[in-house]
């Protein structure tokens, strides 16, 4: 789990309770991509209603840091005990939202409403992406929507998990 939530019960409890219904085929592991995803979850203020945002995070290219780029300053950083090979990262980045009645659209971010059960709208949802044939989206049901970026982020962690540790 990220550590991130360790001092907040409610946002370990969103973590935990997040389901990555299905998981992109394509790897991020070369290369700029974006990562497409559907995220739903019930409405905070009616939990008969469905909140879904459908969206992009852009993940970059694969950087390196090596000690001879940081120079003086990589022991200050990194233990050089620990860390004795370039280290290797990606920045994932995602837009937000959280107004009552809020509509926002763009290429990368959508919110709708959906005046239907959350587990029936993820179950059209998933019917759909099936149907379409659909490869590359993520699909995403969280538990609330106010905390709609730890959804995101466990969604992230488990696409790392899975492209790094094979």
């Amino acid at each position: 789990m990220n550590n991130l939530y360790n001092n907040n019960p409610n946002l370990q409890k969103v973590y935990h309770t997040t389901k990555v219904v299905r998981k992109p085929i394509t790897g991020i592991v070369s290369g700029y991509h974006q990562l497409p995803y559907i995220f739903v979850s019930p409405d905070d203020e009616d939990t008969s209603k469905t909140i879904e945002i459908s969206g992009k995070i852009n993940v970059s290219p694969k950087f390196v840091i090596t000690p001879s780029m940081m120079g003086d300053h990589f022991g200050e950083i990194f233990d050089p005990e620990t860390f004795d090979e370039d280290l290797q990262g990606r920045l994932f980045s995602f837009a937000y939202g959280s107004k009552k009645n809020l509509k926002v659209e763009s290429e990368y971010f959508n919110i709708k409403s959906f005046q239907e059960k959350p587990d029936e709208h993820i179950n059209r949802v998933h019917d759909r992406l099936l149907m379409q044939e659909n490869i590359n989206t993520g699909l995403i049901s969280g538990p609330l929507f106010k905390y709609y970026p730890v959804s995101l982020d466990r969604f992230i962690s488990e696409i790392i998990d899975r492209e790094f540790n094979v």
